[in-house]
Formats: C-alpha cells, structure tokens, sequence
C-alpha cells in the first residue's frame, strides 16, 4: 500500500494519468480487501479485537510515557484509531478519484455524472484528502519513532513482517488459512473491478 501511494502521487505529478488510474485501482482492492480481512481475518486484524472506545484511546495515549512495560499483541489502543482512520482516508481519496478528470484525459470511471461544478469540488477534495493523508503518516512515523525511543519497542519490524515477538505467557493469536485469504483477496478483486467498471 505505500509503495502504491508513492507511485500514485508521482504519476499524478507527472501527469501519467492511465497508470495513476491503474494504481488507484490496485490500491482500492487492496482497501476492499483490508476492510473484508478487518471482519474474516486472523485475530489480531479483525475490527472487534483491536477497536477500543475513543476514551480508551485517547486514555492510553495521555499514559504513553507512564506505560513502559507494557506489550500490546496486535494493535495498542491507539494504534487501532489510526488503522481506521488511514481506512477512511484512503477510501475517500480513491472514491473521490472516481470522478477525477483533467485536460489530458477523462480518467474517473464515473466522470461524467455529475456537473462540472460538482466534480470542481470532488477535484478539490481528491487533492486535500492527500493533505490529510500525509498528516496522519506524519502522525504515524512519529509514534513508531516514539516507541522505539521510548519504549525501546520495534514496531517496524511487525508492521513489515507480521511477525511479533509475544510477552511471557501471551497468548498466540489465531492466523486464518491461505485459503480464506486468496478468496477474499479474489472477492477483492472482483468488487475493485466491478466498481472500476460503473
């Protein structure tokens, strides 16, 4: 997904607008299918297990620097606040990528629909929903710094990997089949597709 984002922001500043059209469909199966792995996944990336009230949250980042010992498995409290809103984001940024247009080429699928002033506005919003994305990946590389500097934690390694190094006595979460994981993928693919295709 980040090598997607990058490569979609140098298309779209140079203009490559056929490929910056193929990577927002490559990142909008990619979303669809973290949404559907959010309900039907392994443990530690289903919705239900790692979405605490927001006043957990915002508790548990008020306490960062008082909590040192502590090892979340998966997702902090917090950390799961971000996955939805990075969910979010995205999501917007590539529905409203679907009425793009420019001087060179009519590229959103559904170009066309609304009127010119309405799509003026959806252009504009596609440009400040990038904005907005990059506050929160600023937001994001300073906690992961953070925890590595305070907490002495390597998150990078995980996020990369998948693989987290569980405390004493820590319970193994539970990894779904490569079975589910390339059907949902594929179902991923098909409503991507589908959508691209309106």
């Amino acid at each position: 997904m980040v090598v997607l984002v990058i490569a979609a922001y140098v298309t779209s500043r140079y203009n490559w607008m056929t490929c910056h059209v193929c990577l927002g469909r490559c990142i909008l199966t990619l979303l669809i299918f973290r949404i559907l792995w959010g309900f039907w996944g392994s443990d530690t990336t289903r919705f239900r297990q790692f979405l605490v009230r927001p006043s957990t949250a915002l508790a548990y980042a008020r306490g960062f620097f008082s909590q040192r010992g502590v090892t979340h498995i998966g997702h902090t409290p917090a950390g799961g606040w971000m996955v939805v809103a990075f969910i979010f984001v995205l999501s917007m940024q590539v529905l409203t990528g679907l009425f793009v247009n420019n001087d060179v080429v009519r590229v959103g699928a559904l170009f066309g629909i609304f009127s010119a002033n309405t799509v003026d506005a959806v252009v504009s919003a596609h440009g400040t929903l990038f904005l907005l994305l990059m506050f929160f990946v600023t937001i994001h590389v300073a906690a992961v710094a953070l925890y590595w500097i305070v907490k002495r934690q390597n998150l990078v390694r995980p996020m990369a990997t998948g693989i987290q190094y569980l405390p004493p006595g820590g319970e193994k979460p539970g990894i779904m089949s490569m079975r589910r994981t390339v059907s949902l993928f594929l179902l991923s693919v098909i409503i991507a597709t589908m959508i691209g295709q309106l």
